[in-house]
């Protein structure tokens, strides 16, 4: 591969044949920006992932219909999605050459990719049907199979639990041995895989330091999980009953029993796939199966004379879905307000008082200076935290919490943090769901656990 260039806020930056480049700084410095212009620049030669706008970078249309409720739409399989007309966006009725050589090779690499991103239970499977971390694995193997020199890599471990970030981590090193030259984007200093050899700091957009690096190698810590507690002495908020459900095939939960308690800070864990996400998307009632599990919330099961919106009044979510489906014309403060009325399905003004909470909660997250901005010119970290703030103006009563501190730099991820431990010790019987697969994702007061899956990690 011959090398690339790129100027950088005035200042040259070469990645010449053989080096591993991890890209880091804080927030807005410009991380998936150089990620995506090197793309722009070299697209013969760079194939892009930037997991923080899922259905794009893979080229494909799933994060819509995933939020709005079924897995039943007529996606491809991840085996249909890997095939050399689907990667190559080649279409069926196009008549071109036989290609044996080039298919040979996409054969070979195709089978190294369902080894190494551990693919291969999930070819059967619908692409809606899979889970955020299983998606990233997919949308790698995609870009890995378009056979480019060199993989620009926009926060490829988040949302991984920590078994499929070792298995990532051992899949970058067999790619860089293989000659291919990666570019990462990273959040996190213990994400840094040991095949780097080059790091670039940003800032603003600029250059603050490149030039030669050795990763320390260490990895990310999992979750301590102990016993948990007993319940609290308060009222129900949630209880779940023999719950099981089938997605793409797959049966998920194996009847699970649950009861949550006024109060009570829980954190679901387990590995990739496990059903987290989906959990969750029952209970707060987005998809159609809600009405036929055996799911009380507040006391109310969904069904007639139990409209959904009695009960989504008194929850609020934030989740990957949310953010990808979010209107980015709106401005942050419209929709940190938003969460005060569209859970009614009407568009009213926010009181005064409303108004001045939600710019609080903006405030202490570092969004002052940006309520007038439209939500799609932030990124990705920044969009997240007005989310949060969506979700915590109305004051609910049961807060679900999907992959909080997914995409946060460090700084945005510690304001976050401080702010919610502040906001849940005034406000002890608020009740809260939480899933996460690092220690320093999880808010403070977390005392119990709900196991999903194996957990492998």
């Amino acid at each position: 591969m011959s090398a690339l260039e790129l100027d950088v806020g005035g200042t040259p930056w070469r990645v010449g044949p053989g080096e591993q480049w991890v890209v880091t700084g804080p927030a807005a410095s410009g991380k998936t920006w150089l990620c995506a212009r090197l793309a722009r620049r070299y697209p013969d030669a760079v194939a892009l992932v930037t997991f923080g706008h899922q259905a794009a970078s893979a080229g494909m249309d799933w994060a819509a219909a995933r939020w709005h409720a079924s897995v039943g739409y007529d996606s491809p399989t991840v085996a249909e999605a890997l095939t050399y007309e689907a990667v190559n966006d080649i279409s069926p009725f196009e008549v071109r050459d036989p290609e044996p050589e080039a298919r040979a090779a996409f054969a070979k690499t195709l089978a190294w990719a369902e080894g190494a991103l551990a693919l291969r239970p999930l070819l059967p499977r619908r692409a809606l049907a899979l889970s955020n971390g299983e998606q990233r694995r997919l949308m790698l193997a995609r870009a890995i199979l378009r056979n480019t020199p060199a993989l620009a890599l926009d926060d490829p471990f988040a949302g991984l639990d920590p078994a499929m970030q070792r298995t990532l981590r051992d899949a970058l090193g067999q790619l860089a041995a293989q000659g291919r030259t990666l570019i990462l984007a990273t959040r996190n200093e213990d994400e840094i895989p040991p095949c780097v050899t080059h790091r670039l700091r940003l800032r603003a957009c600029t250059v603050a330091w490149q030039g030669p690096f050795r990763a320390t190698g260490a990895a990310p810590q999992a979750l301590t999980l102990g016993k948990n507690p007993p319940s609290l002495p308060t009222p129900e908020v949630l209880r779940v009953r023999g719950l099981r459900c089938d997605v793409g095939g797959r049966e998920l939960f194996d009847g699970l029993d649950w009861e949550v308690h006024a109060g009570e800070r829980w954190l679901i864990v387990g590995p990739n796939g496990s059903g987290k996400s989906t959990l969750l998307s029952l209970i707060v009632g987005d998809s159609p199966r809600a009405y036929a599990c055996d799911i009380t919330r507040f006391g109310q099961r969904l069904g007639p004379g139990v409209p959904l919106w009695a009960l989504r009044s008194r929850m609020a979510m934030v989740s990957p879905e949310m953010q990808a489906c979010a209107d980015p014309a709106q401005t942050v403060e419209a929709a940190a307000c938003s969460g005060l009325f569209d859970r009614e399905g009407r568009r009213l003004r926010p009181t005064p008082a409303q108004r001045r909470r939600a710019v609080a909660l903006l405030t202490a997250l570092g969004l002052h200076e940006r309520l007038r901005d439209p939500l799609g010119t932030l990124s990705d970290g920044l969009a997240r935290l007005a989310l949060v703030v969506r979700a915590l103006t109305p004051g609910p009563d049961l807060l679900l919490l999907d992959e909080l501190c997914m995409n946060l730099e460090d700084d945005e991820r510690k304001r976050l943090l401080r702010l919610l431990g502040r906001l849940l010790d005034e406000t002890p019987t608020l009740t809260v769901l939480c899933v996460a697969h690092r220690p320093d994702h999880v808010p403070p007061g977390f005392d119990r656990a709900l196991r999903l899956g194996t957990d492998h990690a």
